[in-house]
This record gives C-alpha cells, sequence and structure tokens, in this order.
C-alpha cells in the first residue's frame, strides 16, 4: 500500500460517505475520479474492497481489513496534526489542509524523509536511494511544503530533523507501519503468511531461542523474510513505539512495562559459573569463594546492566571484588577466551548453549541465587503484530519450558520432516 499512499484518504472517504458521487463532493473530485482511485487501490491490493450496488458500496471482508488499518494510520496523523498545531508558523488552518497529513504523500518523497531521520549529507542520501542530489534536494523541499512545517536544518553535519521534523517522522512510520499490517493481513486471508517480521534482539536471545524460533517459522512459512536489529534495549524500544520493529526479545527490566507497550515473561534467567573442559576448577566438590578469588574473570564493562546482574550474584557467594581481567560483552571474545585459557565467567547458561551441549564448556559447581532476570517479549498491543510476528511469538512461546521450570527447557529444532500441526 505504500506505493499508492495517494489513495488511502479516498477510500476512507468513500467507506464514510457509503457511495463515490458523496465521497467525490466531501473530496471535491469527480466521482470517475474517485471510482478510479480505488479501482486502482483494488488492483495493486489484488482484492475488491467494495460490493458495487445501485444504491452504494458495502465493504467486502478484505476492505473491512484495509478499513481498520487505514483508520489507525490517518489517527496517527490526526493526532501528529493536533500536535504540530502549535508549533506551525504558518497557523493551525494550515496544517488542516496540508496533504501529508491526509498520507498524500510520494513513495520517493517518505523513502528520502526517513533517510534523513538522522544527520546526513544529501549526497549520502542520493547514493543509498539511487537519485541525484537535487532530486533528493527538490523531495525535502516538497515535503516541507507539503506538512507547512520547516522539517529540516541545514547545518555543516549535514541535513537534521528539527522537533517538528523528528515528531512528523515517528508519525508517518507509525501510520506507514500499520499500512503494512494490512497488506500482509490480506495475504493472510488468501492463505498465505509473507511479509517482514522485524526482531528487536537482545544479547539472550541471539544464541539459541531466536535462530531455533525462526527456522522453525520459516520451514513452515518460507514466504516470509525475517530481520533482526541488535541494540541497547533503550534504542530497541524506541524503533517498537514507531513501528520499525514488531517486537523485541530478550532480558527485560520491569521499567519497560507502560500502557503503550505489552511486556510478556516467559522464563527466569540463571546463571551460572561458566569455564572449559578440564579447567582446574571443574569436576571438584562444591566451591567457596576463596577458590573463586583467585580465578581470572571475565565480566561485562561497569555501564553494561548485565554487569550489576554478575557482580550481585557473585557477591551472594561472600565474593565482593572479583578480579576482572577482561570486561567484554561480545560472545565471540567472551568464547574464545573461555575455550583458550583458565578464565572464567559467571553469564546465563543459553548463552553457551552449543559449547556446553558439545562439552567444551563446562558449569563449575557452584551455587548461585534464584533468578534474577525476566527473559520474555516486549511489543505493542496484539492489534499491531502482523501474521508473521505472531506466528513467531509463538514459535518463540513454544521453547518455554513448564511453568514451574525456571530454565528455558531446550528442545531440538523441528526436521524438515516433522508435521506442522
Amino acid at each position: 500500500m505504500l506505493s499508492h499512499l495517494k489513495h488511502v484518504h479516498v477510500f476512507q472517504a468513500v467507506c464514510e460517505a457509503g457511495n463515490m458521487k458523496a465521497a467525490g463532493e466531501r473530496l471535491g473530485r469527480a466521482q470517475s475520479a474517485v471510482s478510479r482511485s480505488i479501482e486502482e487501490l483494488e488492483s495493486a491490493l489484488r482484492v475488491e474492497l467494495f460490493e458495487r450496488h445501485a444504491r452504494g458500496v458495502l465493504l467486502t471482508s478484505a476492505g473491512k481489513v484495509v478499513l481498520k488499518r487505514v483508520e489507525f494510520a490517518l489517527g496517527e496523523m490526526e493526532a501528529a496534526r493536533k500536535t504540530l498545531a502549535p508549533i506551525s508558523s504558518a497557523g493551525r488552518s494550515s496544517l488542516r489542509h496540508a496533504p501529508i497529513f491526509s498520507l498524500t504523500i510520494g513513495r520517493r518523497q517518505l523513502e528520502i524523509l526517513f533517510a534523513l531521520t538522522a544527520p546526513r549529507h544529501l549526497s549520502s542520501v542520493a547514493k543509498e536511494l539511487d537519485i541525484s542530489q537535487p532530486a533528493v534536494s527538490m523531495a525535502a523541499r516538497n515535503v516541507e511544503a507539503s506538512a507547512g512545517l520547516k522539517l529540516f536544518d541545514r547545518t555543516a553535519a549535514g541535513m537534521r530533523l528539527t522537533r517538528a521534523g523528528e515528531l512528523l517522522v515517528h508519525s508517518l512510520k507509525r501510520a506507514t507501519a500499520q499500512l503494512r499490517l494490512a497488506t500482509a493481513e490480506l495475504a493472510e486471508m488468501q492463505g498465505m503468511i509473507e511479509g517482514r517480521v522485524t526482531v528487536g534482539d537482545l544479547p539472550f536471545s541471539r544464541t539459541y531461542i531466536l535462530p531455533v524460533a525462526i527456522a522453525n517459522l520459516l520451514h513452515l512459512h518460507p514466504g516470509l523474510q525475517i530481520a533482526t536489529v541488535e541494540g541497547s534495549l533503550g534504542a530497541l524500544m524506541a524503533d517498537l513505539r514507531c513501528g520499525d520493529i514488531d517486537f523485541i526479545l530478550g532480558a527485560l527490566q520491569s521499567s519497560t512495562q507502560s500502557e503503550e507497550l505489552v511486556r510478556e515473561s516467559l522464563f527466569s534467567d540463571r546463571m551460572a559459573v561458566i569455564a572449559r573442559a578440564g579447567h582446574p576448577l571443574a569436576g571438584r566438590g562444591a566451591l567457596n569463594a576463596s577458590e573463586l578469588a583467585d580465578a581470572l574473570w571475565i565480566l561485562p564493562g561497569n555501564r553494561v546492566p548485565t554487569r550489576n546482574v554478575a557482580v550481585a550474584a557473585l557477591r551472594s557467594l561472600g565474593l565482593k571484588q572479583p578480579r576482572a581481567a577482561v570486561e567484554s560483552s561480545d560472545l565471540s571474545i567472551i568464547r574464545g577466551l573461555l575455550i583458550q585459557s583458565d578464565m572464567i565467567t559467571v553469564a546465563s547458561r543459553h548463552l553457551f548453549h552449543y559449547e556446553l551441549t558439545a562439552g567444551s564448556l563446562v558449569t563449575l559447581p557452584v551455587s548461585l541465587p534464584d533468578p534474577v532476570r525476566s527473559i520474555g517479549i516486549l511489543r505493542r498491543s496484539h492489534d499491531h503484530l502482523s501474521p508473521g510476528a505472531k506466528l513467531l511469538i509463538n514459535e518463540i512461546r513454544a521453547l518455554r519450558g513448564t511453568p514451574d521450570t525456571p530454565d528455558l527447557e531446550i528442545t531440538s529444532p523441528r526436521s524438515k520432516g516433522s508435521s506442522s500441526a
């Protein structure tokens, strides 16, 4: 639908008016132009949105799906208009008729606007989108004219969004995310699960949970495309709120709960002290603080949230100042150091699932306290998930153990010959 945004507000007008003629009068267009707009949208979506009758039109099932998403999308833009009206130099009346708030914006203009969300030079945007620099400059000016707002500051560091630009881009991303959902839901109505699912990927989920869930899902629905985005929890939450990602998976903090976001805890994370197979401390009885105090530890950096989790676990053993010979959160580095030396670390067992299963790494006999982190999913409401995102979440849930088992119950990925039931 993003290639046919100019038809979105026409579609809504026809839904509200109940016939093409009345919609045309409301929009100041000829009935034939309204009919042509609806036909182009139906052709693009490969569905009939209306049943045509002598007295008017009725929404089909597909039309109802599209209307729901269009109402969400235009609702986002109306909220943006109201927020931006007080700061508009052109006044409230100008924004009321600004085309961009009815999503009357070209696909290329939208791509350029999104490409300029971070300070960038026009030349880099032109190269990325394979268009000329003057075309980028003209499109940016046209978007500003359409919005009736100053959206960019031109600086030596490149084009930078103004506060109004940031608010508008945020709303446009949320609105266009709704239209992408409509396309995915229409495909589901026709028996196809397709589209793109984007997951905010926190460190805990990368080694086992997410790869297995993705493999299981794509075995059943190969038409899907899955993308992962890595970053801090704060950055991923910002992407989640504006619709750039579908959900976040990993270790969540209690502060992530909000009215806008839904937090689902799947299981609790148990920590373990991990070392190479054949480590001098392996194979002994329960280790005490003095035996662990002399070890060379690999710990997360001081500013990394998991550092506090690791240190708290060790303090429970009476080890107040573990010697951090290496500070790192890079799993590749930690894995290499553990295998190649007598260094040890305290971490979730699931981060090293494959090495522990293969026997290259082992857990040392250290009794750590009960789980202190909640592992789960953070998402917007269920209404804002695509069919593919819902199915991927279900695959992640399927990897969960029973409620009595605090650790994730590891299961093998489905084999190619297994049933999809």
